[in-house]
């Protein structure tokens, strides 16, 4: 009886030994094939999006790409010391431009890819040279492609740093956005190179009651220069830092 439950199944547990042995020291074709089923999963297990990570920070996704995640928010712009300059032209805004371990724009094309027909919203976090905090939510955000050159659809504010987005005459909803080499504003002059030493790139109306992209610094009371965000800190006040961010539903 004992002889006869070695025969038949010590092949067994010999094939059990080798196939370990594989799995240990790669030895065999089915330790490739596991290998490989290993990196698929590893690849299907990382997010699709942020908004299914509960990271904060660089993120991999499971396109291969990275994004700066902020607990199921995609973070597009990021800024709080001005050592990256956004007076870019219109090909740096497109394509994006930055470091996503400091200051970053993600670029207007990923920011399009994004938010293309997903209803998304969009939060703005700021912060003014004291460091006190404030926000602004709203609950329809996108932009479209480069043909109606990124034009912003943007509404549903809700906050505590006031509507400089969709309120008043230069409201910035339905505005096409421009650099300082390609002007789409509805100015005279081009808004992106006319106060102080530039705006940046921004979805400029006529011009402007927030403009997050401009030069950084402490404007010390001149009017409209570094980042504004009007319904705040009025025009005379800039901030110290920012951060737009998206989540799709």
């Amino acid at each position: 009886m004992q002889v006869l439950f070695l025969l038949t199944f010590f092949p067994i547990l010999l094939a059990l030994v080798n196939a370990q042995e594989c799995r240990q020291v790669a030895l065999c074709g089915q330790e490739l094939r596991n290998f490989d089923e290993y990196f698929k999963l590893k690849d299907f297990l990382l997010p699709a999006s942020c908004y299914t990570s509960s990271v904060y920070g660089r993120q991999t996704l499971r396109s291969g790409e990275e994004a700066f995640c902020d607990e199921g928010w995609t973070v597009f712009q990021r800024r709080f010391n001005g050592s990256v300059n956004f007076q870019r032209n219109w090909a740096d805004y497109k394509s994006g431009f930055g470091s996503m371990d400091g200051e970053f724009w993600l670029g207007l094309d990923k920011i399009h890819a994004i938010t293309r027909g997903r209803g998304c919203k969009l939060r703005v976090d700021l912060w003014d040279f004291t460091n006190d905090h404030r926000f602004a939510e709203y609950s329809m955000f996108s932009v479209e492609n480069e043909s109606d050159l990124y034009r912003l659809h943007i509404g549903g504010y809700s906050g505590t740093a006031g509507d400089s987005m969709t309120s008043g005459s230069n409201s910035h909803n339905n505005q096409r956005f421009s650099t300082y080499n390609v002007d789409n504003d509805n100015s005279n002059s081009n808004c992106a190179t006319y106060y102080g030493n530039g705006s940046g790139g921004w979805w400029f109306n006529n011009c402007f009651h927030s403009s997050l992209n401009a030069d950084w610094g402490d404007n010390k009371g001149r009017y409209a220069e570094n980042i504004i965000w009007s319904s705040w800190k009025g025009f005379y006040e800039s901030l110290k830092a920012t951060t737009m961010k998206v989540k799709c539903g």
